[in-house]
Order: C-alpha cells, then structure tokens, then sequence
C-alpha cells in the first residue's frame, strides 16, 4: 500500500518489486499473490536483480542478497 518508483524483475514464474514501505516483494507471476516479503528497515526504491539464484536490491545505503526460492 505504499509508493513504488522501481521497475519489477521477472524471473521463474516470480515477480520482485521494491517498495517504499521498506519491503521487498516476491509476488506470483500468474495471479499476483504474496510468495514473500523482506523488511529492509528502509524504503527499496532500486529495481531488483537477480543473478542466478539470488536477488539483489538497495536500501538506504545498504546492498541486500536474498535467496530466490
């Protein structure tokens, strides 16, 4: 329910988007339900990237790795 200024990234059937409520979202390409979410502790406004199985975003002035799952 918050402001997203980044562009989402699209990978296996999954959709990552960052947001200014302070989380990032994995959400299902196909319906668009909640997979998961990481709280950052400050607003993601950098487009995820993933490389092979990991996601990368900013926060604040912290790099985040997550584990695809």
């Amino acid at each position: 329910d918050d402001r997203i200024d980044s562009s989402p990234t699209v990978r296996n059937g999954s959709v990552y988007i960052g947001s200014y409520d302070n989380n990032v979202y994995a959400l299902d390409a196909e319906d668009g339900t909640e997979q998961w979410a990481f709280d950052t502790g400050d607003r993601v406004d950098s487009s995820p990237a993933v490389m092979d199985e990991t996601i990368y975003v900013t926060s604040g002035d912290t790099v985040y790795a997550l584990a695809e799952q």
